[in-house]
């Protein structure tokens, strides 16, 4: 299904309009791991979370001004306070909550709150990013309530990648059938975005590791969130959905090391990792897995399968990562390994380092910043000239960071990934049926130079999505049409993105769903069902705002 946005613009001076989203995921979690303390944690403590504060999460959200909330950091000191970004009921009682500090956007919020709308104790985990200082949030088992919160210096930790953490996979004959188009005939667009289904398998050992299943399952969320919120940010029209997640058998692997675990993991025939994983990939017909394991911050963070030379249709195969359950929030590692599934590699210099080469007018590298403090997510820290942290982004011609490029032509991450997208998304067919799209469209076309989601679709039904309309020169923002309606001057805004509305909707105009019911000039509403057959996408738009 699809729900049309439209953003009214007048000529005038140049503002901004947003709207929220919660994505379709399971948890956010952090731990230390426990132990002695690490040199890069300033310190911890065990907090409590109070329910009340977060009964507000459990009602219908309302569309409108995006939310503005306080979580809670150590005793007697200021919480982190953020605008939503995106939001998400599950039906076991957890809202998944993301947003961005309003005074300084680049620092961001990933949290779950576990509980909140069960009527009894409520939990967090998750992870803030405060610049240099990080903020974990980890579940306790002993403690009904009870969450460890940790404050992690980022420029103690140690480095995110030791040596080469790719297995290069050449193309072979492809899975079938590749339908109802043929893969990579396309490329994804904002107007019809490319969504990958993961499976996230972890071992017993990374339950021991954050102390519980409710952590790890935590963890996964805010390292799929931040995938996606890279993804977006980077101009990647494409999300990554979690289809199902299973713990594994004992992997018996000493130090769980990855890339024995990833030859396990990518080998059907192998019975304790190889065997479940081929099984639940067939059974929920996930285009990647990814498998979450306890390995020492010294041996390495991870290592994944690299399409060679680039993601095809014939580099299905090349769909399996393992990563450090630690790293995942540590330094955006379920990003950087799910990364080179796209067939993304690390900075120029890195690659020298590890034997490879950087051919001419090749582009597809991770990038350090000018000032040597911070580095895209395909790159490593040990490129930096001094301690540096990673930038929740993939190597881009157009984004900032603290007023830092983090990419140019040289050194675009995101056109690759931009170009692997479909591909990936059509490795095996969806079998998830409910999706909705969100049409964007400005009026006067002219209007608007930019409308950018905080996250890509197709959604899963019920989350809150925050888009940003961005006016050229001599416009101003006036406000939203949401199926039509106009709905605020606000800006930003939220829309809760779902099919309900737009059925009953075309419902009550005497149309059928997928039908367009125009209101005015400028407006309407489109519902078109997605289904595994379109979820594939064909190059054909579906229906639009032409204005």
């Amino acid at each position: 299904m699809r729900r049309s946005l439209l953003a009214a613009f007048t000529a005038a001076t140049a503002l901004t309009a947003t709207l929220p989203l919660a994505l379709s995921t399971p948890a956010a979690s952090a731990g230390t791991g426990g132990g002695e303390r690490e040199p890069w944690v300033v310190r911890s403590a065990v907090m409590r979370a109070d329910a009340k504060e977060f009964r507000s999460l459990c009602g219908k959200p309302k569309e409108g001004k995006p939310e503005r909330r306080t979580f809670p950091l150590f005793r007697h000191g200021k919480g982190f306070t953020a605008v939503q970004d995106f939001r998400r009921k599950d039906a076991n009682g957890t809202v998944y909550w993301g947003g961005h500090d309003p005074k300084i956007p680049e620092n961001t919020i990933s949290v779950s709150v576990i509980g909140a709308c069960n009527g009894g104790p409520v939990t967090l985990s998750g992870a803030i990013d405060g610049g240099f200082r990080q903020y974990q949030y980890a579940p306790t088992v002993k403690r009904s309530g009870g969450y460890v919160l940790t404050e992690i210096d980022s420029l103690a930790l140690p480095p995110n990648g030791h040596g080469v953490d790719t297995v290069d996979v050449p193309a072979r004959k492809p899975h079938k059938p590749h339908k109802p188009h043929k893969p990579g005939v396309r490329i994804a667009t904002p107007e019809n975005p490319a969504a990958i289904d993961i499976v996230v398998a972890y071992t017993p050992a990374s339950v021991a590791e954050l102390g519980s299943v409710a952590a790890v399952q935590g963890r996964i969320t805010c390292g799929v969130n931040q995938l996606n919120r890279a993804l977006a940010t980077s101009g990647v029209p494409a999300s990554v959905h979690v289809v199902n997640t299973y713990q594994t058998q004992t992997t018996g692997v000493p130090r769980e090391n990855a890339g024995t675990l990833l030859g396990m993991l990518s080998n059907p025939a192998n019975q304790v990792l190889g065997a479940p994983a081929a099984t639940a990939r067939s059974t929920y017909s996930a285009d990647l897995v990814a498998l979450l394991a306890t390995i020492p911050a010294e041996d390495s963070s991870g290592q994944a399968n690299l399409p060679t030379p680039a993601a095809a249709p014939t580099t299905d195969s090349a769909a399996f990562s393992v990563t450090s359950v630690f790293s995942v929030t540590a330094w955006e590692n379920l990003a950087h390994e799910i990364g080179h599934n796209f067939g993304l590699v690390h900075d120029r210099a890195t690659v020298v380092n590890e034997g490879g080469t950087t051919p001419p007018n090749t582009a597809n590298y991770g990038f350090i910043t000018a000032d040597q403090q911070h580095h895209t997510i395909m790159a490593y820290s040990s490129a930096c000239a001094q301690p540096c942290k990673v930038v929740n982004q993939y190597s881009a011609l157009e984004n900032l960071f603290n007023g830092q490029a983090v990419g140019d032509e040289n050194n675009n991450n995101a056109a690759t990934a931009t170009r692997s997208a479909d591909i990936l998304a059509a490795y095996r067919p969806t079998r998830v049926t409910n999706r909705v799209s969100l049409n964007l469209a400005s009026s006067p076309v002219a209007g608007a130079a930019s409308l950018k989601p905080s996250e890509y679709g197709p959604y899963d039904p019920g989350v809150q999505v925050t888009v940003t309309a961005t006016p050229n020169p001599g416009f101003q923002f006036t406000g939203w049409l949401v199926d039509g309606v106009a709905q605020t001057v606000t800006t930003p805004s939220t829309i809760r993105v779902s099919p309900e509305p737009c059925a009953a909707r075309n419902a009550a105009a005497g149309s059928r769903p997928g039908r367009e019911v125009r209101s005015g000039p400028g407006q309407f509403i489109a519902c078109v069902p997605i289904t595994p057959s379109s979820r594939s996408r064909s190059a054909a738009s579906l229906p639009g705002a032409a204005v």
